[in-house]
């Protein structure tokens, strides 16, 4: 089989494109309604009183833009598993059945942050962290949607490379594919945004403890030793990383809240 190197480099183009504009677009609309068009009605949510400066949310976007080259690199690679047959995604919904595809959206969730657990909590060990760069993502204290994904490249390729991976072992449709990365991508944000949502009590609700919100990753960027989970927190509690103070702290956010 003749390979063209100009279709994989276009193809590789094109994946930086797009993960390029969903990022400005997607990041940009959030930012434009949360910190913009509603910033005095919902300034009361904000975790941190102050507002990251315009010098701030520029290199956070710029690191976040930069890791973009990453997708080209990543997507040339999927398409070639693809085409010889190592990924299971497939495309009739009856051979899984449509339950399996809504289903298997959830599944994917826990899996990712397993994954990502893991590589957040060797990339803050002590033999690891100079060598993965994640210092480039604690630049950031006063996070906004923008620093989501503002990772040093070579971070962003180990937590990147999740999406081959788990296309490798677990069938995918892709509506579930589509799902799943909305989803992600959403989560991500939000939990970047500064902002907490939640409601009162969150972190004290049977099942809904389980999971992060905008305080405890706020927490974790102001305290880097805790709270490595992304959008669980079963494996910090499991490995003693959850932050001793975040119920106390969720309460002050809360308390806050309820003055301005």
């Amino acid at each position: 089989m003749v390979v063209d190197p100009w279709f994989y480099i276009s193809l590789g183009l094109l994946a930086i494109l797009v993960a390029a504009i969903r990022y400005t677009v997607m990041v940009g609309a959030y930012h434009l309604v949360v910190y913009k068009i509603f910033k005095t009605r919902l300034k009361k949510f904000k975790i941190k009183e102050e507002f990251p400066t315009k010098k701030v949310v520029l290199e956070e976007a710029k690191w976040a833009l930069l890791n973009k080259v990453n997708f080209g690199f990543v997507g040339i690679g999927t398409y070639i598993l693809y085409k010889k047959g190592y990924l299971k995604v497939y495309h009739d919904l009856d051979e899984y059945g449509l339950l399996y595809a809504i289903l298997i959206v959830p599944v994917t969730l826990v899996l990712l942050d397993t994954y990502f657990f893991w590589i957040h909590y060797f990339m803050h060990h002590p033999r690891f962290a100079k060598k993965s760069n994640h210092r480039v993502h604690h630049l950031f204290k006063n996070v906004s949607p923008w620093s989501a994904f503002s990772v040093h490249p070579f971070e962003g390729l180990i937590e990147i490379l999740s999406r081959p991976l788990l296309l490798m072992f677990v069938p995918l449709h892709p509506y579930s594919i589509l799902a799943f990365l909305l989803i992600t991508f959403g989560l991500n944000v939000m939990g970047h945004s500064g902002y907490e949502f939640f409601p009162k009590n969150y972190p004290r609700i049977p099942l809904l403890n389980l999971g992060s919100c905008s305080t405890f990753h706020f927490l974790h960027h102001r305290d880097s030793c805790y709270n490595f989970s992304l959008f669980l927190n079963v494996w910090d509690r499991i490995m003693g990383t959850m932050h001793p103070d975040y119920e106390k702290f969720y309460d002050e956010v809360m308390a806050n809240r309820e003055k301005r």
